[in-house]
Formats: structure tokens, sequence, C-alpha cells
């Protein structure tokens, strides 16, 4: 007995899917590159205009995808860490609506944005990603429930009955989250081995840029540690110089060839 073909997916529903899946990535792309940020977004609303008649080809994906890859590289680099893989989820929710067009696509859409805003914890956790992430969320819980009624091809309740029955859902799972929250242990350390978020850290470095300044200056951890096999020196003698930085190229401050090699003399 073969398979029943996934349900077309209507205009109206197409709509609040995308509408969902834009809210979940706001949250995230607040938290990325000015830059690249702008790029996601293009990105997703051409992607998600050009697709809505048929499903965008194969090779045209994987440019897409490559392109993207390539602007992460461009404004990261090649950092893995928590910004790095935010950006890629970024990315890929950008491009998933390029595969939308069934009931079943509305939910796998629908599913992979709901890990947008809380990436988004992972980078801020302040008030405006908090209600833009509750926000994306009850949006999506909606969206679900409203594909749930076109696929039994039942007539969509009202607005307050919805957000009822979403409440309810919400009231059902609360007490499970709570109970995970309070009794399971946070690892101090992250799960999958990832470094924590590419920030600037103190140390001799050959260049500078003036927005790592803050970091460094909010970081207390010990820049250098010495020990001494003898006697310690007397203070006056307890002197290191670090390298010196003249050169400043409208971004970034590094070491003239000159001043370079007057450090590795004077260390």
């Amino acid at each position: 007995m073969s398979e029943p073909s996934p349900s077309a997916l209507s205009a109206s529903a197409r709509g609040w899917t995308l509408a969902s899946a834009a809210l979940g990535l706001v949250p995230l792309l607040l938290q990325l590159p000015t830059v690249l940020a702008a790029i996601i977004g293009v990105v997703a609303v051409v992607t998600a205009l050009v697709s809505r008649k048929r499903v965008l080809a194969a090779p045209l994906r994987l440019l897409l995808v490559l392109g993207m890859l390539a602007a992460i590289y461009w404004q990261m680099g090649a950092r893995p860490g928590r910004d790095t893989g935010c950006a890629l989820l970024a990315a890929m929710l950008a491009l998933k609506s390029s595969e939308l067009r069934s009931l079943r696509d509305a939910r796998s859409l629908l599913g992979f944005a709901l890990f947008s805003p809380f990436a988004a914890f992972l980078l801020d956790q302040g008030p405006t990603t908090m209600g833009l992430a509750v926000l994306a969320a009850l949006t999506a819980l909606l969206t679900l429930q409203r594909l749930a009624h076109a696929e039994g091809q039942a007539p969509t309740p009202r607005l307050g009955l919805q957000l009822r029955g979403i409440g309810r859902l919400i009231a059902l799972g609360l007490p499970l989250a709570l109970a995970g929250f309070w009794l399971f242990p946070r690892l101090s350390e992250p799960l999958w081995g990832i470094p924590e978020r590419a920030v600037g850290k103190p140390g001799l470095s050959d260049q500078m840029e003036p927005d790592q300044w803050l970091d460094l200056m909010a970081d207390d951890n010990p820049a250098l540690r010495v020990q001494f096999f003898g006697p310690i020196p007397a203070p006056e003698q307890r002197y290191w110089r670090g390298p010196v930085m003249t050169q400043f190229d409208g971004r970034v401050w590094s070491q003239s060839h000159g001043s370079a090699g007057r450090d590795r003399k004077s260390g």
C-alpha cells in the first residue's frame, strides 16, 4: 500500500509559517554582527519570495549554502564557538523556506525555528531577547495548532480559543520544565566541547582591535604568571615590557617592523 502524499500547504498556512519562522529568527539576528545579520535577513526574504511557486533547484540551494558559509567566514573567521554556531543556525533557518511545500515541511520549519530564540539566549539574556523569544514561541505554537486544524480539515477556531488551548498546553508542560531546571545540574563546561563565546582575552598579541578593549577590561583573568627560581628580585627590577603597537589602519592597531625588532631584543 503506497503512502499517501503529504497535504498541500495553503497560502494562509504558508504565511503563518513564514511569519513564525521570521519571528524566531529576529532575536538571533540581533546578536550577530550587523553586516552578517543583514545578509542573512535579505537572503531569508528573497528565498521565501522566490520559492513561493516551486521548490528551488538543488544546485541553486547548494550555491546559497556556500554563499552563506562564505559570508559567515568573512564576518567571523574560522573560529568554532557559540557565535559561529549561532550564525550557522540563523543561515540555515533563512534557507529552510526553500523547501516549504507541504504541511510536513511547515512543521519541520517551525520546529527548526524554535531553536533560534533559544540559541539567542546563549549570547544574551536581556529583556529584549526574552520578549522576542516568548513572542516567537507563542506564535510558533499558534501556527502549529492552525496546521493541525488544516490537516484535519476542521474549521479554524477563534483566536481566543486557540490562545486558550496553547495556555493549557503550556500549563501542562511548565511543571516538567521547572523540575528539569531545578533538579538537573548545569554543567560548568559546554556539553559538546565547543569553546565559550569568542572574546578577546588578555595576553601578548601582535595586533588589537578597539572593539576588543571592553572585553579585556571586563575580564579579570590573570594575563601573566611568573615563577622565580631563586631569590625574588627587588620590585624595581621586576619589569616586563610588552609589544608596542604604533601602526593604525583605521581598524586594527599593530606593530611596526622596527618596534617589533626592538621588543624582541629587549625581551
